[in-house]
């Protein structure tokens, strides 16, 4: 799909409150265009568009550090977690397939159920990840339920949108 189609349809696509995931080569501008369609089209100020590289994220960076209270162990939820479930935000988890085994675990439990360890994102936030595909990347397979949750584009922008 190209920039143009892509920035078309999003719209759509977002208010069913799908998650979203760009698959493409390196170096496409994917990050680039799910943080413009997040302020231009969808209308989220910058601040609330939440880069997270899965890559180096560790699962205590994802599901946060335990605490003891009252003799049960809480997690204290990350300081992103809790923006994207106290306003709409869009959330973009990028690189989701280079993040290990167990951060990915996390982000399936917030594509599937649009929540972590028990903190409910806003009905407003929307996801976006984005992955470089190919044989030739140092990535890990996603599960293919965790891609079942994604409405999967591939993204091909022509070399006149990628130049602009």
């Amino acid at each position: 799909m190209d920039i143009k189609t892509l920035k078309t349809i999003i719209g759509t696509v977002c208010a069913g409150r799908n998650s979203v995931l760009l698959r493409g080569r390196h170096g496409i501008g994917k990050s680039e265009i799910i943080k413009e369609i997040g302020v231009e089209i969808l209308g989220f100020k910058l601040d609330d568009v939440i880069d997270r590289r899965m890559s180096q994220m560790s699962e205590g960076d994802m599901i946060g550090l335990p605490k003891l209270v009252d003799g049960v162990t809480r997690f204290c939820p990350p300081e992103f977690i809790m923006k994207a479930a106290d306003r709409p935000c869009m959330l973009f988890l990028d690189e989701i397939n280079r993040a290990s085994p167990e951060v990915m675990q996390a982000a399936f439990q917030l594509v599937l159920d649009r929540e972590l360890n028990g903190v409910k994102l806003h009905p407003d936030t929307l996801i976006f990840s984005a992955v470089n595909i190919n044989a030739e990347y140092q990535v890990n397979e996603m599960d293919p339920a965790l891609l079942d949750r994604f409405w999967c584009i591939d993204f091909e922008p022509s070399v006149a949108e990628w130049l602009e």
